[in-house]
């Protein structure tokens, strides 16, 4: 029969070399030949909602992830989750983006919204004894509930204290009081303390339980349709913090009007080292069970694959990033981040025009009101009802008004010349009034030379209702 050839056997080891290593990588995959990976998952202290949120992530992991099993740590009183990723005491948190954190975390799933209720007691405004306030600054000198040390209510609402200057070495501000939520709860209902701060989401049984009385009412940061309220001021110097207004009757009969508030985005992040593979896992699985996920925290069934990279604090994990993208061509995966970059370019851009074009026309108002403000002081030296009118005026009198008016021109101009006010027609009708009251003065000025007393002067043409209504913007005609 012969030798078999000589690269028969060689041909047989590499085939079987190649099924071993196959075996071994799958099982390095899955679960490390046969072993689980254990991971634990910081959420807060027991009783918040971000606990409850961990536990219901940390149950259905386990019931559909053979080779992964993950245990829900609480968080310490003195620290937040994310510190204890940061200090190796766990590889998964639920952290808020607000939170400050370092370069090993990373995002692997964006949950959802969660808002900072401000609850005081609503009491009659009369009573002394038990005033009630406002807003933020009404806080001042009252007891203040805010949840356990290190908690998420903790952050959230000393970052709201120290943007109105309420810091902690500060004897004229709120007394923060930390306590365990249930604690907390019990104070405000006996009155021991003023006000109960709560981080939660949209359907809070928390604070639906603790308007349900009467008693309390839901304290606003602002009036939410201003122009730039309070809630966007605070945007401004901490960008992770969300903005958002609670709609009338969400809580039966409150809150009675739209309520301002911030609040925060719940984030399941993760240590940079997870493996990929583990990372891809756990997102993977978020989605396909945001029904069950759904029915033990509601707020999850709003969950969206679909957001802004650009808007996460932490870098998204590259496990993560596989599942997100795993429908993406590689053609349009290679030049993705270039896209969207150069998107987000266009819009900062636009945005910034936009802004400087408002910031040009609050100027604008701003330099014709002053305008105008000087214009009526000095008017209502001879004008203010009618008590001294031009006639009764000495000579050095009207030509001092009238330098004063000619100065106001002179200004109005210049200001036209450097951009500072617009050529629009509340410009227009503050120079024809002008005009008006220097034509008024020369002619008591001229009748006055001419021997011309108030007896016989001729009726002049009367003034425009008002310099900054709408007018035809036509000349005053002298008599």
């Amino acid at each position: 029969m012969g030798d078999p050839p000589k690269s028969s056997k060689p041909r047989w080891g590499r085939r079987k070399l190649l099924q071993g290593l196959a075996v071994a990588g799958a099982a390095q995959t899955t679960g490390c030949l046969g072993r689980k990976t254990k991971l634990r998952l910081a959420s807060g202290t027991e009783g918040s909602a971000v606990h409850q949120l961990g536990t219901a992530l940390a149950e259905t992991f386990n019931a559909h992830l053979d080779d992964i099993e993950v245990e829900v740590v609480e968080g310490e009183e003195t620290r937040d989750s994310l510190t204890t990723v940061i200090h190796g005491e766990a590889e998964l948190a639920l952290a808020y983006s607000d939170t400050e954190g370092d370069g090993d975390i990373r995002t692997l799933v964006p949950l959802y919204e969660l808002y900072l209720y401000m609850i005081v007691h609503n009491d009659d405004p009369k009573d002394e004894e038990h005033p009630r306030p406002d807003g933020v600054p009404g806080l001042a000198g009252l007891k203040v509930g805010i949840g356990p040390k290190g908690s998420g209510t903790d952050l959230v609402a000393r970052r709201l204290m120290s943007h109105y200057g309420f810091t902690e070495d500060n004897p004229t501000g709120p007394k923060l009081i930390n306590d365990s939520y249930r604690n907390t709860s019990d104070r405000f209902i006996k009155r021991d303390i003023d006000a109960v701060f709560i981080l939660g989401s949209i359907e809070s049984s928390a604070v639906e339980r603790m308007l349900a009385d009467g008693h309390a009412k839901l304290l606003s940061l602002d009036d939410p349709e201003r122009v730039a309220p309070a809630m966007d001021g605070i945007r401004s110097k901490h960008p992770f913090v969300v903005s958002h207004v609670i709609p009338k009757h969400l809580f039966g009969k409150h809150p009675s009007e739209p309520t301002g508030v911030i609040g925060v985005h719940a984030l399941l992040v993760s240590r940079a080292d997870v493996d990929d593979a583990v990372a891809r896992a756990l997102t993977e699985a978020v989605f396909q069970h945001k029904v069950e996920l759904g029915q033990k925290v509601r707020r999850l069934r709003e969950l969206d694959e679909r957001f802004d990279i650009y808007q996460l604090r932490y870098p998204l994990h590259p496990g993560a990033s596989q599942y997100y993208r795993r429908d993406v061509p590689p053609e349009i995966l290679e030049w993705a981040d270039t896209i969207s970059l150069g998107i987000t370019v266009a819009i900062m851009g636009y945005s910034g025009v936009m802004a400087l074009a408002a910031r040009r026309r609050r100027k604008s108002k701003g330099v014709l009101d002053e305008l105008y403000a000087d214009f009526q002081a000095v008017v209502h030296t001879y004008d203010e009802e009618h008590e001294t009118p031009p006639d009764e005026m000495t000579r050095d009198e009207l030509v001092d008004i009238r330098e004063h008016l000619m100065s106001l021109r002179r200004r109005s101009f210049r200001a036209l010349t450097a951009g500072e006010v617009e050529a629009n027609e509340a410009f227009v009708v503050f120079n024809d009034y002008l005009r008006w009251e220097l034509q008024e003065i020369e002619r008591v000025l001229r009748d006055r030379r001419a021997g011309i007393g108030p007896s016989v002067r001729a009726p002049s043409s009367e003034p425009p209702d008002d310099p900054q209504s709408e007018t035809s913007g036509e000349t005053p005609t002298e008599t």
